[in-house]
Formats: C-alpha cells, sequence, structure tokens
C-alpha cells in the first residue's frame, strides 16, 4: 500500500456512465491488479473528509498511469470528477484482494453492471491475448454502457439496455445463461441487485445435477462487491457484509469474494452486517 500523490494526465467524461480520469502514479501503477481499488481524496482540505474507493479501470504498468470512473456523486465525487490536467490527486492504494483467473481458462466470462465495468475492463485488456473473453454488460440505457470502441478488438461484447436502447432488451441474467455453458470461468462487478440475481442463479445450478451446462463455472465464480467506506483499512468496520464465514470487510477481505461465500439472502441491507 503506497501514499502517493498522483497527477491527472487526461479526462473524459463518458455519457451519463461518468468521468474517466487517467492519472500518473507510477507507484501504485506498478502493484495494481484487477478488482483492487485506490482510496483518494477529494479536496485540498479537510471538508469533506472522508476518502472516496474508486476500482482501477485501467492499469498501464509500462507508463505508470491509472485509470478511474468517477460519478459526480456528492461534493467529493464532483471534486474529483472536476480534475483537470496537470492537478494533483491524493491517492492510497492499491487496497483490497483481486481476481484471479486460472491458466486453465480458456474461455473467459466478464458481466458487469454500471460502474462494475471498471475491474472487467482491465481483465479484458489484460486476458484478452491470452484467452477468448465474452463480457457482458447491462445499463439502464445506452448512455450508461462503456463504449465499445474503448474495448480491445478481441473481445466479444454483449450489452443489455433495461430500457431496450440497445443490445438485448433486459438485464444482464437474461443475456448470461447462454453463455455459461461455453465459458471456464465467470467474473462479475456491478451493484448489489445484479450481483445477488447471479447468486440465485448460482444457488439453482448447485440444487441441480452435475449435467446442468454451466453448472461449475457459476459455482466457482468470483464477484468485486461495491461498497461505502469509511477508512478503507478494515478498522471503522463500514463496509460489512455478511458472508459464509460470518461479516467481512469489503476493504480488507474483499472486495473480490467468491460469489457463494456472499449471503444474498438479505437483501441490499445485509451489506451492513449482522
Amino acid at each position: 500500500m503506497i501514499l502517493e500523490t498522483g497527477r491527472v494526465v487526461a479526462t473524459e467524461r463518458i455519457a451519463d456512465l461518468g468521468t474517466v480520469i487517467v492519472v500518473s502514479a507510477p507507484g501504485i501503477a506498478s502493484r495494481a491488479h484487477a478488482g483492487q481499488f485506490v482510496h483518494v481524496r477529494p479536496g485540498e482540505r479537510f471538508d469533506p473528509l472522508l476518502r472516496r474507493p474508486y476500482s482501477f479501470n485501467g492499469i498501464d504498468r509500462r507508463t505508470g498511469e491509472l485509470e478511474l470512473i468517477v460519478k459526480p456523486l456528492g461534493p467529493g465525487g464532483e471534486w474529483i470528477a472536476g480534475r483537470r490536467g496537470g492537478d494533483a490527486l491524493d491517492l492510497l492504494g492499491p487496497l483490497g484482494t483481486s481476481f484471479v483467473v486460472r491458466r486453465s481458462a480458456s474461455n473467459l466470462l466478464l458481466v458487469a453492471g454500471g460502474t462494475g465495468i471498471a475491474p472487467m475492463k482491465v481483465l479484458a485488456e489484460q486476458e484478452s491475448a491470452k484467452r477468448n473473453v465474452t463480457l457482458i454488460m447491462g445499463g439502464r440505457s445506452i448512455h450508461y454502457l462503456w463504449p465499445a470502441h474503448r474495448l480491445p478488438t478481441a473481445v466479444e461484447y454483449v450489452t443489455t439496455t433495461e430500457d431496450g436502447s440497445f443490445g438485448v432488451h433486459g438485464r444482464v441474467t437474461d443475456a448470461l445463461p447462454q453463455y455459461l455453458a461455453w465459458a471456464d470461468q465467470l467474473c462479475a462487478c456491478g451493484p448489489w441487485p445484479m450481483l445477488a440475481a447471479i447468486g440465485r442463479m448460482r444457488e439453482e445450478a448447485e440444487r441441480a445435477t452435475s449435467l446442468l451446462r454451466g453448472r461449475d463455472v457459476l459455482l466457482d465464480a468470483q464477484i468485486a462487491v461495491e461498497q461505502h467506506m469509511g477508512c478503507a483499512m478494515g478498522v471503522c468496520r463500514a463496509c460489512v457484509i455478511v458472508t459464509d464465514d460470518g461479516n467481512a470487510r469489503v476493504c480488507r477481505e474483499g472486495p473480490v469474494f467468491s460469489l457463494g461465500d456472499v449471503r444474498f439472502e438479505g437483501g441490499e441491507p445485509a451489506t451492513v452486517g449482522a
């Protein structure tokens, strides 16, 4: 973990998804992995007080640059999203656990919802030269989808929108079943309801026979949980979720968990812990 003053290289607004900020931070970039995050100080003073967590949306160890997706929510998010080239950002990272892609996986299936695209994009960029990669992304409308031209050309990109404005009309779970039989491994990141829906698919697969196509992929799936954080150091316990082993801190034991370890049955309030 490094405390580093990064320098903003470039920014770009991606429709309603958020603002992409490219930051030069060689120390953190050299250690960062898909699924981990950085804690950003949201101002130059102490108001707002708490840092904001952002998953890595891009990692370039050669240039020492990181990419983040920032939604301008609240004064802190607005301040970070409003940074321009040359501005400094106080960063703490890399933090948390990362995704682990098995070497034996030939067909990697990635699922993203909203800003959950961040770690999935990193995996797509890192893995598409080694194996077949399909990325399924869902959003409320076309304005909440990641642009196809900003993904490696080797990646198969499947989109869903709740309003039917682009791609499959529906949610990611409507498009997911037909790819499960093809995949060797599944990784996902997105809002709690999306992850819970995939969790229910896993429960159904667990009750089914071993002959169910895609059963093993769901049973071994990994997810990254999005959660509000206070310290991101495991002390304040503001980011606790409920798992089979009891309460787990998203900032320390996560944000990447085995899908089967997370208890979704309590609904989104379960993210405050038991």
